[in-house]
């Protein structure tokens, strides 16, 4: 019997070094691991580089990414919204600075098959691969392609259906704006590969349906892309980890949309054994299938937002999150999960001030935090999962 267990933590936003004092059952959690991963929600600061966006960059140095090795990360997932922020300078910048600390880094790369590599991670008891992905919606310039740097790709494509009283409506509306026209035109000389068979209204694909209905699906030609990598990191690893990255939020932050947790359970199918996400800056509960965790909404562990005073006016609690060790027993299909609820690190107060790291939650307000993230948990996927005491590591 073999355990193997891999640790992974909400997204790492941050703008520079973070203070590691307060952070020893943390960094605990991570270096007892036999595979440590991140969602790096930043690109590193690149000269001669020009911001890809109107607002709200996310740059770090190499002094954060020191830092992230130091809490006992092994790999960084950068398939993510802010991995683009300075364009392809900033991608090789990110991987030449993350590599040279020690790190892997995986999702982003000079090329689409960069991007898909996988890292892996020869740990005390296996090997632990991990894959990254952005499920979306962003521009596809940020995407990687074969003579592009970019993102790793999974896009989510949204689907709409009406009854067939307002198909008519719509399809009579298109008409009269001439966006039918407009957009065939533009598909039949190549300016568009994923015009709707259909009816598209404002971008949206929309069918007839029995009601009022929509949903997303993966992108079928990155679906297939992604299915060949996962087979392949399969064939050479103990353990497959899958980090997800989405921006396709419902209005509750909190809850895990219905078809994540649909395109995680699909990825168990083909091969995963955990699927962690990020996106939403707040925790959402867990859930397994067929034993296996799905993470999907690990919310934040450093957060250097500058809108602070706006969720906190807002009442969004980014600022508590969790850490968690996945232990799997190659003997039976399934894993452990523990839970270290954490404070996130949040951003320095001033200028040259070195931020401080997030720290462990304890007594009633770490039960709150794990209450909330197993409260729709069966009963036997409940027993599988534990709250580390910090004090007791």
């Amino acid at each position: 019997m073999t355990k193997i267990s891999v640790a992974v933590a909400g997204q790492a936003l941050l703008h520079g070094p973070i203070d590691g004092a307060g952070a020893g059952a943390l960094r605990d959690i991570l270096q007892q691991a036999d595979a440590a991963f991140v969602n790096l929600e930043a690109t590193l600061e690149t000269e001669g580089a020009w911001p890809t966006k109107t607002k709200t960059l996310h740059l770090t140095n190499a002094g954060g990414i020191a830092s992230l090795k130091a809490l006992g990360f092994d790999a960084l997932a950068h398939a993510n919204n802010h991995a683009f922020d300075l364009g392809p300078p900033g991608i090789a910048r990110t991987r030449s600075v993350v590599e040279s600390a020690g790190l892997q880094l995986i999702g982003s790369g000079m090329s689409r098959d960069e991007a898909a590599k996988p890292a892996f991670i020869q740990g005390r008891a296996g090997t632990v691969a991990v894959l990254a992905v952005d499920l979306g919606p962003q521009p596809d310039i940020v995407y990687a392609s074969a003579d592009r740097a970019g993102i790793n790709p999974l896009r989510m494509r949204r689907h709409v259906a009406v009854p067939p009283a307002q198909h008519a409506m719509l399809r009579e509306l298109v008409a009269a704006l001439g966006d039918d026209k407009r957009e065939a035109a533009r598909a039949a000389v190549g300016y568009r590969v994923d015009h709707a068979k259909d009816l598209e209204v404002f971008g949206t694909e929309v069918a007839e349906g029995a009601h009022i209905e929509s949903g997303f699906a993966a992108d079928p030609a990155d679906f297939a892309a992604f299915d060949l990598a996962l087979t392949a990191a399969r064939a050479q690893a103990d353990i497959v980890a899958v980090a997800i990255h989405n921006h396709h939020w419902d209005p509750n932050w909190k809850q895990m949309p219905a078809w994540v947790a649909d395109l995680s359970r699909r990825l168990i199918d083909r091969g995963a054994d955990l699927i962690a996400g990020t996106g939403a800056p707040v925790l959402q509960g867990i859930s397994f299938y067929k034993g296996k965790p799905i993470l999907a909404g690990l919310g934040n562990l450093i957060f250097h937002t500058r809108r602070s005073e706006t969720y906190d006016r807002q009442g969004v609690d980014v600022w508590t999150g969790a850490a968690c060790r996945c232990v799997f027993d190659t003997a039976e299909n399934g894993a452990r999960v523990e839970i270290l609820p954490v404070a996130v690190g949040r951003p320095a107060r001033q200028v040259g001030e070195v931020a401080p790291a997030p720290v462990p939650l304890e007594g009633e307000a770490a039960r709150h935090v794990f209450d909330a993230m197993t409260a729709d948990l069966l009963e036997e996927d409940r027993a599988r999962v534990v709250l580390i005491d910090p004090a007791r590591r």
